[in-house]
Order: C-alpha cells, then sequence, then structure tokens
C-alpha cells in the first residue's frame, strides 16, 4: 500500500514539517537560531528536538502564516549552514554550457537558491 501525500497548488506538501538535521546539540541551536527563522518565529512553527540515533539536533519549521514553503525550505538550508560552517557557503558558479544540458543545470541552481545566470 503507498502512502499518499497531500498537495497543494504548485507541487507543495502542505501538512508535513520541513526539518534538516544539523550536528550541533539542541542547547546550542535552541540558544542560536539564525536570523532567517526568528525573524518569522510569529508566522512559522519551529521545533528543535535530539536527531533519532544520537546523531545531532532535527530542526524543523512548519508555516502557520504567510511565509511560503520555497521560503522556509532555503530558510532552514540557509540556518544549517550557519549553524555548522557559521556561514552559508555560496556554491561556485555553474558551469556554462551552451546547449540545453547548461540551461537545464543553471535552472535547476537557480531554484535551489544557489547563484548561476541564465
Amino acid at each position: 500500500m503507498t502512502r499518499r501525500r497531500k498537495r497543494v497548488p504548485g507541487g507543495e506538501e502542505s501538512d508535513r514539517p520541513l526539518a534538516v538535521t544539523v550536528y550541533r546539540s539542541p542547547e546550542e541551536v535552541q540558544s542560536s537560531l539564525p536570523e532567517d527563522l526568528v525573524r518569522w518565529r510569529d508566522q512559522v512553527e519551529i521545533r528543535v528536538r535530539p536527531a533519532a540515533g544520537d546523531k545531532g539536533t532535527e530542526l524543523s519549521a512548519q508555516p502557520t502564516g504567510d511565509v511560503s514553503r520555497h521560503e522556509l525550505r532555503l530558510a532552514l538550508r540557509r540556518a544549517k549552514a550557519v549553524l555548522e560552517a557559521g556561514e552559508v557557503v555560496k556554491p561556485d558558479t555553474a558551469p556554462t554550457h551552451p546547449g540545453p544540458m547548461g540551461k537545464v543545470l543553471q535552472l535547476v541552481t537557480n531554484r535551489a537558491g544557489g547563484g548561476g545566470r541564465l
């Protein structure tokens, strides 16, 4: 039996929180949440709890206000980077290729929140 996820227009799941695992203790994560998440505290439900298997901390968030899931997903990725590395590491510019695969790579990089140009 396959479990089907509820989707909203635009293809985003609506009922599941977004989550990342951060290689830090729950106390460290709770005391130093990055600004990207703190600024939406009144529009997002944020949970910090130990990750399964003693693998750090699970940081999850679910929009309760006007924050899009895409923006929240990017904010969680940036929060993970800041908590683990101290900064958001920017990817090198995507290699440019004049063919169709080069354009696909640039679109995927842009959508994921990276640089790239078209």
